[in-house]
């Protein structure tokens, strides 16, 4: 099966990594492309251990987004049997509103 990949989230996180403040941020930005990546293969690979992936992947969003206005509601509410689709559009609004920009169309 082919992997899928949240293109937005990692759009909205290539560009929080891109003004990371400093290498703490840095490197917390790191390890959430790692969780990212352990989730996506997890959906194409081993529907099993979604579950868990994602948990590590709400953290991490969870902590990057500090001060951000966005809701915990909305990371709760993304479960193993949540489409892949509307994870992605979830952590994306997510990132950008705690970025305080919004992306712009090409």
């Amino acid at each position: 099966m082919r992997t899928p990949t949240l293109r937005r989230t990692r759009a909205a996180a290539e560009y929080r990594l891109r003004h990371a403040p400093d290498e703490g941020a840095h490197l917390r930005w790191v390890a959430f492309f790692q969780a990212l990546r352990s989730y996506e293969e997890a959906v194409g690979d081993d529907p099993s251990a979604v579950g868990a992936h994602l948990d590590r992947v709400r953290a991490a969003v969870g902590d990057l987004a500090e001060g951000g206005a966005h809701d915990p509601r909305a990371l709760a509410g993304l479960t193993r049997d949540t489409p892949t689709r509307e994870i992605d559009e979830t952590l994306s609004r997510i990132l950008w509103g705690s970025a305080r920009t919004v992306p712009q169309a090409a």
